[in-house]
């Protein structure tokens, strides 16, 4: 087979992939990655730089005289996706801040990437995630309606393993048809992997820590001394450039003018946890868990108007924002956060922004349910035998007791089912951990902390490398 493969490291261990693909008869025609060096050593693959592919710069060597511009025909069959690849733009077009710029450089994207794939004519498209960088996504699309097979990977970073796609929005069949063939067992908890039952009596004891490791080490690295030495190391740098003083006054110009925190803290309030409300924690944008994991639900603002037209009067909506979102991207607006971004969320009906400080646990424990475009809290949700009701397209989406909602009515439905004695079954929740366990892998594509793994990545990348060649007989 031809294969166009779109991978975000370009270190050593990708060698194995390549190396296994050419063994099995396949062939690489075409790869999008990182420069690392290795695609040196292949040079009759062409070669694509992702920071190249994200302005539609054209690889070296492609000639692209022969690729016609896209016509209403072809731009028509493609109108959902414009939108959700006009918002990844948010990932590495920030001086982009013009809708006709975007939707320009979209449409030399569809040229480039049509042309491609006429021209090199791939049998599959190998990606290491769901695709969420507009290129990527172009290529899925146009692969969508060209009916050229794809395979990606999710990791599920909250115990360490992967599930292979292939297609991220109908998620895992192979899944799917575990769930089926576990439903109505009755597993324990000893027949769960050592991971997975960790992962599990963790995540059910009260009395456990269970916050994700990934969200430890960020806490541990962007606040307290950590921070101070950090930002201490940042003004060394600074003095030896001698632009100590241009520092100095943009980080007090920054502090003194409106931003994000500023205006969040002047909104929040202490939540009422006798009250029944629904706990919808914001996601840490952009990333690939709200696009294109949650396709129109980018917007967490959309989801927020959805539920607080749903919500029984009685109830409140508790919302959050992430950590996060201040610790990598800083208090500054962004196109995630705009200036006015949490004045519009505190406008909604019955709807209160909260103090990041908040524990996410507590609330979990004491909400109706918990509300999320994809997020580790709806799956804290189920463990805690509280409803989630996902808007997205979660790992978890599978697992019973989700409730699966895109609009009021389906909301108005799952709020239905709640107030009249909806509960949790563990033992779906352990049968369903079962299923993953028996289809899941060893792997990630990126460590999201510097702590240690317990494998390698070689291993990693071995453990997809196998995944890739079987999906591909």
């Amino acid at each position: 087979m031809r294969i166009l493969l779109s991978w975000t490291q370009c270190g050593p261990e990708i060698e194995e992939l390549l190396l296994e693909l050419k063994r099995n008869s396949h062939k690489v025609v075409y790869w999008l990655g990182f420069s690392g060096g290795v695609e040196k050593k292949y040079p009759e693959i062409i070669f694509h730089n992702h920071p190249d592919a994200w302005v539609a710069k054209p690889a070296p060597g492609v000639d692209t005289s022969q690729f016609p511009a896209p016509g209403v025909d072809l731009i028509e069959k493609l109108y959902h996706d414009e939108s959700l690849i006009l918002t990844m733009m948010n990932r590495k077009c920030h001086g982009m801040q013009r809708v006709d710029e975007r939707k320009h450089l979209y449409y030399n994207l569809l040229q480039y990437w049509n042309g491609v794939l006429k021209k090199y004519k791939p049998d599959a498209i190998v990606y290491a995630f769901p695709p969420h960088s507009s290129h990527d996504y172009v290529i899925y699309s146009l692969a969508k309606l060209f009916r050229i097979k794809t395979l990606m990977f999710e990791s599920t970073w909250q115990f360490g393993k992967t599930i292979m796609y292939e297609d991220f929005r109908k998620g895992s069949q192979v899944l799917c048809k575990e769930i089926e063939s576990n439903r109505g067992k009755h597993f324990s908890i000893e027949d769960l992997s050592n991971d997975l039952r960790e992962h599990y009596i963790q995540g059910v004891d009260k009395n456990r820590d269970a916050t994700p490791i990934y969200m430890k080490e960020g806490r541990r690295q962007y606040t307290g001394v950590n921070l101070f030495l950090t930002k201490l190391k940042i003004t060394g740098k600074h003095i030896k450039r001698g632009k100590i003083l241009k520092s100095a006054m943009g980080h007090l110009n920054k502090r003194l003018k409106q931003n994000t925190k500023k205006e969040y803290l002047k909104f929040q309030c202490v939540p009422d946890l006798s009250k029944k409300f629904i706990y919808v924690p914001l996601q840490y944008q952009p990333e690939y868990t709200t696009s294109p994991m949650g396709d129109v639900f980018v917007d967490q603002i959309l989801m927020l108007e959805v539920l607080s037209s749903a919500l029984p009067d009685d109830w409140v909506i508790y919302t959050k924002e992430h950590p996060a979102q201040w610790w990598f991207h800083g208090i500054n607006y962004a196109d995630g956060r705009y200036p006015g971004y949490y004045t519009k969320i505190l406008k909604l009906k019955n709807v209160s922004l909260i103090p990041v400080s908040t524990s996410t646990f507590d609330l979990i424990y004491k909400a109706q349910a918990v509300a999320t475009v994809t997020g580790t809290a709806g799956w804290e949700a189920l463990l805690n035998s509280k409803p989630p009701l996902i808007f997205g397209l979660p790992w978890y989406r599978d697992c019973p007791g989700v409730f699966r909602v895109n609009n009021v009515e389906s909301c108005k439905v799952a709020f239905n089912r709640i107030k009249n004695g909806f509960r949790i079954n563990q033992q779906d929740i352990i049968n369903y951990l079962k299923s993953v366990d028996n289809i899941n892998f060893d792997a990630f594509i990126i460590n999201p902390t510097d702590l240690p793994t317990k494998i390698s990545r070689q291993e990693s990348m071995s453990n997809m490398t196998k995944r890739v060649i079987e999906a591909l007989k």
